[in-house]
């Protein structure tokens, strides 16, 4: 219990600090689901989980949280306390499955007055990102050559190459002496608001038998569309911005929470929801339904546009 009302205060802390800085936020209502808070301020789109301890995230959960950022141009955030049975520090940034880890602080600092972490943890330590323009710039104006700094600082030619082209952190202790020898400052803060994966997407379908033949069926005639099993939607088409999610092995109530959720997090991410089911279904709810025996008829992505009502070319050009 205590556990759950330390994770419950993490929460509480993340939901104030981005209402202070002004993001429009949507809270998503399970337990089971990849996040938990979805976030937009102007072009920058937030999806967050809290844990108290982040080793308790899973793989695929966490591939899931990632799936839905690549898919929606966001930023995925695992935030929280611990991590690896220690405090994850303040300032600092971790990794948990591809995603970014930082504890409430650190968000808190980034969110409201824009001091971002400049510290990442990495399998050997500690490491402090080089704004590597800065690095050529003062290097070049002192007359050295790549060589001449790296065997001032004690690296090789290629590690002062890499650090200029930000492909690699340096050692807090190399970075002091970059500093001292160039006399400049070169650490440059790491950017937790703009996310770029760091592999090739998965197209692989989700597990449930409707939503994996709806997936199927739109990657099939053309349409880039993602598939997830632990997300407030089951499929995502990019084309339009629809976000599909079923009925599949739900009680009246959980589907309920899961549409009203999928509602709320379309309106923030400027996603159309769309209901999916297998059989007819009556629910007291303001979305589009539609059977899948309907979807698995159409051939080509025209079919597709007469059945949702929306002109896929017109969505592109958006």
């Amino acid at each position: 219990m205590k556990m759950k009302n330390e994770t419950n205060e993490i929460l509480s802390q993340i939901l104030k600090t981005l209402d202070e800085a002004g993001y429009s936020v949507s809270e998503v209502d399970s337990e089971d689901y990849c996040l938990e808070i979805v976030a937009k301020k102007g072009n920058i789109k937030l999806l967050i989980k809290t844990l108290l301890n982040v080793d308790s995230e899973r793989r695929e959960t966490a591939d899931d949280l990632r799936k839905l950022a690549a898919s929606f141009s966001a930023s995925p955030l695992i935030i929280g306390s611990r991590m690896q049975n220690g405090l994850i520090e303040e300032g600092a940034l971790y990794e948990r499955f591809g995603v970014n880890v930082i504890n409430p602080a650190t968000f808190r600092e980034a969110a409201l007055k824009g001091t971002l972490p400049i510290v990442y943890s990495k399998r050997g330590g500690l490491y402090v990102k080089i704004d590597g323009d800065a690095l050529k710039r003062h290097r070049a104006a002192q007359g050295m050559s790549l060589g001449n700094l790296a065997s001032k600082i004690g690296v090789s030619r290629k590690a002062v190459y890499e650090y200029e082209r930000e492909q690699m952190g340096a050692t807090l202790a190399t970075v002091a002496k970059i500093e001292e020898v160039i006399k400049a400052n070169v650490i440059t803060g790491i950017n937790i608001f703009a996310w770029t994966p760091f592999a090739a997407t998965d197209f692989k379908p989700p597990t449930s038998e409707v939503a994996r033949q709806l997936h199927n069926k739109l990657r099939d005639i053309g349409c880039k569309a993602m598939g997830f099993n632990y997300a407030p939607i089951d499929v995502h088409m990019h084309d339009a911005d629809v976000g599909f999610l079923t009925n599949e092995h739900l009680r009246d109530a959980e589907l309920e929470r899961k549409v009203d959720s999928a509602v709320h997090v379309g309106k923030i991410l400027g996603m159309a929801p769309i209901l999916v089911t297998k059989e007819s279904c009556h629910l007291e709810k303001d979305i589009t339904t539609i059977k899948i025996d309907e979807i698995s008829r159409i051939k080509k992505k025209q079919d597709l546009e007469a059945l949702l009502r929306i002109d896929l070319e017109k969505s592109n050009d958006n």
